[in-house]
């Protein structure tokens, strides 16, 4: 069997030409050092879950849920994080991107380990083999949702055939050279891969940073949400919580802690999978403050309030509520989403009830014990307007709020300009404008001959 140390080794190999400038110019032989076991290849997806940072950085730089005070932008030592705050038209300034590359990462891990299809199984790893398998499809479906949400336009079933995608590589062959297809197609792979995934996924996960079959479930509830496929996206959230639907009782928790949730996120009952933390410095401690309009929305009541944030002595209002027990964001999948996107999509397919049971049963462990007054609606369109109230409220900083606006942008009732005041100047960002696509890096662009955004 093939040391995990050799598997590793050969896996950095290739990352490091798997982006960036070296794309081209080493091409090692793969066939010297190939893992030949499952375990190899298990070895494989267990080093993805060393890497902490998810591609949704551009989007949490990008959203609504912090401000950064005056001075501090030009502190900041990266391009891209200042450029993307204020939605510039040029991101990169001639460097790489950190979104891009990790999950191109990911992905180069996933398709070597897709590699296990080509060993035949002993009755006793057959388990194992589906988990590597399934995981590997997993990871490669996430990563390729993530890179759409920031480089490809909006998801229009009328317009996806004719519009750019991204690169979809299915080999770890890094040195073909790969386009980007159309929307349609990234979409048809994501849902392919991330479909097939569910079937092989085991039911629970020994790890978190593993995916299990209520993980699944849960990203093709995701994806079908942000296709404005309401009927899947519903029937998805719903097969990953009859899976796991625990919800924690925030009254359970310290909220005098600047971190109340558990240290290991294997303990906390919401997470179905743990993506990580979010890498952004421009959110760290010393220049975030939360969004002043979001703070508003809740209540004395809502403990919310006083477990996702603590204040600093810099008279800031800090995140902290994230599953990672720092000022990180938590990037990943949990029950709560499927709560409120469940409520979501039945309010949108007229079952009013069942999206006000949802929605009040996730409300329930939120507020402060015996005072929660169940919300009464009639109106649908009313009740999905206190649904997306409360999807902003719940998950907050979790890598979402990105993707919850370009698909809101989209529709009239809840499309908005997204506003920015810094050092005294105004920058804007409205609905439907073409900066709500980031721009591919153009070393990607140079390299591989890519069609680049418009900006």
């Amino acid at each position: 069997m093939m040391k995990k140390e050799t598997v590793l080794s050969l896996a950095a190999l290739l990352v490091c030409t798997a982006c960036g400038r070296n794309f081209l110019d080493i091409k090692p032989d793969v066939r010297l050092t190939v893992p030949n076991t499952v375990q190899d290849y298990d070895a494989l997806l267990n080093h993805i879950r060393m890497n902490t940072a998810a591609s949704v950085e551009l989007g949490i730089i990008g959203s609504d849920e912090y401000y950064i005070p005056d001075g501090t932008l030009t502190t900041l030592s990266g391009a891209d994080e200042r450029n993307a705050y204020i939605w510039a038209t040029e991101i990169f300034e001639g460097d790489e991107s950190a979104d891009w590359n990790r999950a191109y990462e990911r992905i180069l891990y996933a398709n070597m380990a897709l590699e296990v299809e080509k060993i035949t199984p002993a009755d006793k790893e057959i388990a194992l083999w589906k988990n590597v398998k399934g995981s590997a499809l997993f990871f490669r479906a996430l990563n390729y949702y993530q890179l759409a949400q920031l480089f490809c336009q909006i998801y229009d079933a009328a317009t996806a055939a004719s519009v750019p995608g991204i690169p979809l590589r299915l080999e770890y062959d890094v040195t073909q050279r790969v386009g980007r297809g159309t929307l349609a197609q990234t979409y048809r792979r994501i849902l392919d891969d991330a479909t097939a995934a569910v079937e092989l996924l085991p039911e629970m996960a020994v790890d978190k940073k593993r995916p299990n079959k209520a993980a699944g479930h849960a990203l093709l509830s995701r994806i079908y949400l942000q296709m404005a496929d309401y009927g899947l996206a519903e029937k998805h959230a719903s097969l990953s919580l009859q899976l796991q639907d625990d919800l924690i009782d925030l009254n359970t928790l310290d909220p005098t802690l600047n971190y109340p949730f558990p240290e290991d996120v294997n303990q906390n009952i919401e997470v179905l999978f743990d993506n990580g933390g979010g890498a952004a410095t421009i959110v760290g401690l010393a220049r975030f403050n939360a969004d002043t309009t979001l703070l508003a929305l809740y209540s004395d009541r809502d403990l919310r309030r006083d477990v996702y944030y603590f204040a600093h002595t810099n008279g800031a209002t800090i995140f902290g509520g994230g599953y990672v027990r720092s000022t990180r964001t938590w990037i990943g999948l949990a029950t709560d989403e499927m709560w409120i996107t469940r409520a979501e999509c039945r309010a949108r397919l007229g079952d009013v009830q069942g999206a006000l049971e949802d929605l009040n049963h996730l409300l329930r462990y939120r507020f402060r014990d015996g005072m929660f007054d169940p919300i009464k609606e009639s109106n649908a369109e009313e009740v999905l307007r206190i649904v997306l109230q409360e999807r902003r409220k719940e998950l907050v900083m979790r890598g979402t709020r990105w993707e919850d606006l370009r698909r809101l942008s989209n529709d009239p009732r809840f499309a908005g300009t997204l506003v920015r005041m810094i050092d005294g100047q105004r920058y804007e960002l409205p609905a439907g404008d073409p900066r709500w696509v980031w721009p591919i890096p153009d070393n990607e662009v140079e390299l591989n001959k890519l069609e680049q955004n418009i900006r």
